[in-house]
């Protein structure tokens, strides 16, 4: 336990930021959650790794929910394996208009953050390579200035530095003009659609060089290993296009990549295991006692005191609650869901008129966020909540089904594992529970 942990409200709600926890906040705040929520996500994806041979390719798919700590996880997947790999982690929100994401400006990013890695150990790549990349970035500059209906100024961006500068400088353009405008975003990707082939084949052949110039720097190393964190953020039908419709794409770059995908898309209906293997998958904290008959579950003690620890190792609780039962009353409405945990906290500290938080403080805030879920549920959303409710997910219809993608997605549905036998099973929301609307519909 750390002995500056927060003894306001006010320090209590800047050190529960919704943010993953990155270097030494790790160290100070990170809770081991293993005997509440199955871990054996975390531990395939570090097998994965460890199984791989040097420069062996591999794409591995990470998901949960938005806010579960799944950027968190990847921090200290990170960690762990930045001896073995040239670890490169990159937040999708940052590189790509993540409503409309696309698998060739992933293509882009990997060209753009490699490149720059190479430029910063002082290495370049072969001229050759260089070259062919520079023709075919000429090529489809020409092409959309052929095309182009207003001017889009990618010309003339080639030459800067030469050599592997002008590789980078080519794919931070590109990305540049894709998210610069719609019109743009399309004109682009019309000529990268025609010239893909040589796109992938030109990514690859630089991934492949900049690993023989990473093994004379590093000759004990298994390669680059990428992190694409956030991808999960994109919209069920964006997702669905990068890891169903084009997962080949994906799959075929020459190194190790772990994507976040949505956890709606795992429920399309699609396989995409035709592809990645196997999917890992991180579920809830459990803080229930499951039963599958039984519509309204009871409590876990071990889960409501692991998602208490997450907020003990950050604040004094005696100072922070009027009681443990507040903080645990906490636990409970956060149904397991990290972020939504410190949501709700950042909230009540903000509620609070006193010291410390109170009991009609955490209803105040419980009921806000009851009113925000109501506002964008559609109603015919209820039934099949109220069916999710009863039987956990399982046998639902096909158009039932199709509507638990978008509940996963918004999260008024979560997703929970047994840690006996790693069966998966689906739960609504607390505070989605407690809604008039979903109340209404359960007496109907």
């Amino acid at each position: 336990m750390t002995s500056d942990r927060a003894t306001t409200l006010q320090a209590a709600f800047q050190v529960c930021d919704l943010g993953a926890l990155t270097g030494a906040e790790i160290d100070s705040y990170y809770v081991d959650l293993s005997t509440v929520r199955s871990a054996r996500s975390i531990t395939s994806v570090s097998k994965r790794l460890s199984f791989l041979k040097p420069g062996q390719p591999a794409a591995i798919l990470f998901t949960g929910h938005r806010g579960c700590g799944k950027s968190t996880e990847l921090q200290r997947i990170k960690r762990r394996w930045e001896l073995e790999y040239e670890v490169i982690y990159i937040k999708a929100t940052d590189e790509l208009d993540i409503n409309d994401a696309d698998y060739k400006d992933i293509y882009l990013v990997i060209v753009k953050y490699l490149t720059q890695a190479l430029q910063s150990w002082g290495l370049n790549s072969d001229p050759a390579l260089v070259s062919v990349f520079e023709d075919w970035f000429k090529d489809i500059t020409q092409e959309t200035e052929r095309t182009k209906e207003t001017s889009v100024s990618v010309e003339g961006k080639t030459g800067v530095g030469g050599g592997i500068a002008s590789v980078l400088a080519m794919s931070v353009n590109l990305l540049a003009q894709i998210k610069g405008s719609e019109k743009h975003k399309r004109l682009i990707r019309e000529s990268l659609q025609q010239g893909f082939s040589r796109l992938q084949d030109h990514t690859n052949a630089l991934l492949k060089d900049a690993f023989s110039k990473l093994q004379t720097k590093k000759p004990n190393t298994k390669g680059f290993l990428f992190i694409f964190d956030n991808l999960d953020r994109v919209p069920p039908q964006v997702g669905e296009h990068l890891f169903l419709r084009y997962a080949n794409q994906l799959a075929e770059l020459h190194c190790a990549v772990i994507y976040t995908v949505p956890i709606s898309v795992i429920y399309s209906g699609n396989n995409y295991a035709n592809v990645f293997d196997k999917l890992n998958v991180m579920p809830m904290v459990n803080i229930y006692q499951f039963e599958r008959g039984q519509p309204e579950l009871g409590y876990s003690t071990d889960g409501l005191n692991a998602m208490a620890a997450l907020v003990d190792r950050r604040v004094d609780s005696d100072r922070i609650f009027e009681s443990r039962d507040v903080l645990l009353e906490l636990a409970q409405l956060s149904g397991g869901h990290v972020r939504q945990l410190m949501q709700l906290l950042r909230a009540a500290c903000l509620t609070a008129e006193g010291n410390r938080i109170s009991s009609a403080d955490i209803t105040l805030v419980a009921a806000d966020e009851q009113n925000h879920f109501e506002r964008f549920i559609p109603s015919d959303h209820y039934p099949v909540l109220v069916e999710i409710y009863q039987n956990k997910g399982v046998l639902l219809e096909p158009a039932a089904q199709a509507m638990m993608q978008s509940m996963l997605f918004n999260i008024t549905v979560l997703e929970y594992s047994q840690l006996d036998n790693q069966q998966a099973w689906k739960y609504i929301n607390p505070l989605v529970r407690r809604t008039n609307a979903f109340q209404e519909a359960l007496r109907a």
